[in-house]
């Protein structure tokens, strides 16, 4: 009987930690994440996306043969979401916001604005280079530093 409630209490206390000790281990947003994908060379692209931890984030995307896209986000994380809604630019018109899963470090689009981002989507995109950590702001950037990423973003300033 002893034994019986010793067991009890064990997988009780075990039940609580496990319960308890989720939050520590669940996926969390690094700065910067990359991907490319595309049936085709004429389709091919690389999507680079940095998350600021003030909630904005730059993107950039380049098709092949083409001049890269760049856009302002602001970024929210609820549980395995992350949502990107765009900054407006001028008279352009706004993209729909950019709805990803977030699991095991990669984040997989579930919505997407099909002008923007291409009607396949975005392609999986994981960290880029191992744990980058979040830069606290990316409000500035006018690109992404594409020959280091690792760097901070150009700014205006840097274009000089």
């Amino acid at each position: 009987m002893r034994l019986l409630l010793r067991l009890r209490a064990i997988t009780t206390f075990a039940l609580l930690l496990a319960t308890l000790s989720y939050p520590l281990h669940a996926d969390k947003l690094n700065g910067f994440y990359s991907g490319s994908g595309g049936f085709s060379q004429d389709v091919h692209r690389v999507l680079l996306i940095e998350f600021a931890a003030d909630g904005t984030a730059i993107l950039q995307q380049k098709w092949h043969d083409k001049d890269p896209q760049t856009w302002h986000a602001h970024w929210k994380q609820d549980k395995k979401q992350v949502t990107l809604t765009y900054d407006a630019a001028g008279d352009k018109p706004v993209p729909e916001p950019l709805v990803f899963t977030f699991k095991h470090g990669t984040l997989t689009a579930t919505s997407w604005d099909a002008p923007t981002l291409g009607v396949l989507g975005p392609p999986k995109l994981t960290t880029f280079g191992g744990k980058t950590p979040q830069v606290t702001s990316v409000a500035s950037c006018q690109a992404l530093n594409t020959t280091d990423p690792t760097k901070n973003c150009i700014t205006w300033d840097s274009r000089r």
